[in-house]
């Protein structure tokens, strides 16, 4: 194993270690670890530099996005935009928490269908989070639930994954997502039951409970904030515009389409400069941690890519395994895939990891697109948990959870879901052993 490979393992412990223990806070985690591993590595100044303007590079938009977005909704919040809507629920599941959890998926998988993790998570989290807050589910909840659907729709032939995949095992995408169809199927099915079991963990919790201070705060809410039909009306047309701009591939990246939505919503709601520069100044306060997070995962993830750290980690990874399980690597990997996409990050995983697997097994007769499906089945579950991608990002801002609480919450039900898939494909024949 290379010296890079040894120090890359150690940087993604240690910081797998600080953010799910809290022992310090993501921007720091992120900024601090990732030099010192560089400089450990041997790296001098003008080339940890060129790292660093790299990853910031790919984080610039999503940064962008994620302020404007932010604000946007927090605006609209504020408004009472989603009053009507929580009412609704309330009023239609009661104090069911299953039956809250099932919409959350249900809307996750419509929502998804873009393929886009950021406008998923842009159009639920918004959505749901006063309503959870009104039936004390946490927050982290809510991301757990919606991280099975997000799965499943990552995977659609326009997503990410998926041409990844096909991309690396010279299969039509179109024709790749037909032979893992079966395995979506389980995957559907994990959605379910994942959604399930998050809705009694939080009802052991005390969901449901109507005694909450979040939900007092809610009521004052709902008396005191009383907006003119007219405007409510404008900012219910405002959102339906945007989120069709959203979901509809017209050309404009997304964080300018937040930009205009929040500068024409900021001066309708708030027609006087003075209040104008007040909310600003506000929302923005409220966008900045997180903003600063993910530009500090910027310089982590321009580290360990261009110092070569995530290549050496792949073929690491496969030296170290005994050679007796060769001909069933895809499988025995695929066990892992949900840890292994979280420490490598989506591009690594399936650009420079699954390549090397199919060259191991492809002498004992197992097919690249069974390889890719191994991978794509089971690794779908940690592209939402993982630090490395920014989309996690924008939906941990919206729902005010940290990095750590999220890692901590979800992992425990996704990555033993990802062997219950991986068991069930293997049955039904998509993946074979």
């Amino acid at each position: 194993m290379s010296t890079l490979a040894i120090i890359g393992f150690i940087l993604m412990a240690v910081l797998m270690y600080v953010l799910i223990k809290e022992k310090m806070a993501p921007p720091l985690a992120f900024i601090l670890l990732p030099l010192i591993a560089a400089m450990t590595a041997g790296f001098n100044l003008e080339e940890i530099s060129g790292f660093i303007s790299t990853g910031m590079k790919t984080m610039l938009s999503t940064a962008i996005l994620f302020i404007f977005s932010i604000s946007y909704f927090t605006m609209m919040s504020d408004a009472g935009l989603f009053d009507p809507i929580i009412n609704f629920l309330i009023k239609k599941a009661g104090k069911s928490t299953v039956t809250i959890f099932i919409a959350i998926l249900l809307t996750t998988f419509v929502a998804h269908l873009d393929g886009s993790g950021a406008t998923t998570f842009l159009i639920v989290v918004p959505a749901f989070l006063p309503f959870c807050k009104k039936m004390g589910i946490r927050p982290q909840a809510l991301l757990a639930a919606m991280c099975g659907g997000y799965g499943v729709m990552n995977l659609v032939p326009w997503g990410g994954p998926t041409m990844r995949s096909a991309s690396v095992s010279g299969m039509d995408v179109g024709e790749l997502y037909n032979f893992i169809l079966p395995g979506v199927a389980c995957l559907v099915l994990l959605a379910f039951i994942i959604a399930i079991v998050v809705a009694f963990i939080e009802k052991k919790n005390g969901a449901s409970m109507q005694t909450t201070k979040t939900s007092v705060d809610f009521q004052e809410k709902q008396e005191t904030g009383g907006k003119k039909k007219g405007i409510y009306y404008f900012n219910l047309l405002l959102t339906m515009v945007m989120l069709v701009f959203l979901f509809c591939d017209i050309g404009l990246p997304l964080y300018s389409i937040f930009m205009a939505a929040f500068a024409i919503g900021l001066m309708v709601n708030f027609p006087k400069a003075k209040e104008q520069n007040k909310k600003i100044k506000e929302y923005g306060t409220n966008a900045m941690v997180m903003t600063m997070t993910l530009f500090s995962v910027g310089i982590f993830m321009g580290v360990i890519k261009d110092s070569g750290m995530v290549e050496a980690m792949a073929t690491a990874i496969v030296t170290i395994l005994p050679a007796s399980i060769a001909p069933h690597m895809h499988w025995f990997m695929a066990l892992f895939s949900v840890p292994l996409l979280m420490i490598l990050g989506t591009d690594a995983f399936y650009y420079a990891l699954l390549p090397i697997i199919m060259g191991v097994v492809e002498p004992f007769g197992v097919s690249p697109q069974s390889v890719a499906a191994a991978f794509l089945l089971t690794a779908t579950f940690g592209t939402p948990i993982s630090p490395s991608v920014a989309a996690t990002y924008v939906g941990l801002g919206l729902a005010d959870v940290s990095i750590g609480e999220h890692i901590k919450y979800s992992l425990r039900l996704l990555w033993p879901g990802s062997i219950v898939v991986l068991i069930l494909a293997t049955l039904i024949g998509v993946i074979p052993f």
